[in-house]
């Protein structure tokens, strides 16, 4: 059975990245921009460009002005949330390349 991993869901790995820069840190070598909704896409190419060039999140203020992408803060966030979005967003990531490598697959064919 395969999940739906909603924009709503995405959203939300997003906003819990802000959050806490150190899941973006956890997950950076299978973050991938291409994998989020169209919605959320230049949001999520900003981020990983923000880091690479200046080592550190942007605000979530920074993030609304360059996307128009309103990512919200998480008051009621503890460690087990952590452990949470680290196994969704490898589950995500899994999920969106395995799509991504079927249609380029047939599109070879």
């Amino acid at each position: 059975m395969s999940k739906d991993y909603s924009s709503d869901l995405q959203k939300l790995f997003l906003e819990m990245m802000l959050q806490n820069p150190q899941n973006y840190v956890r997950v950076q070598n299978i973050y991938n921009a291409e994998n989020f909704d169209r919605s959320l896409r230049s949001a999520a190419k900003f981020i990983k460009e923000h880091v690479d060039q200046h080592r550190a999140m942007p605000t979530r203020e920074q993030v609304m002005a360059v996307t128009s992408t309103e990512l919200k803060p998480l008051p009621d966030i503890g460690d087990n949330h952590y452990d949470w979005f680290m196994t969704e967003f490898e589950g995500f990531t899994k999920k969106q390349e395995l799509e991504r490598a079927i249609l380029k697959a047939a599109d070879m064919i």
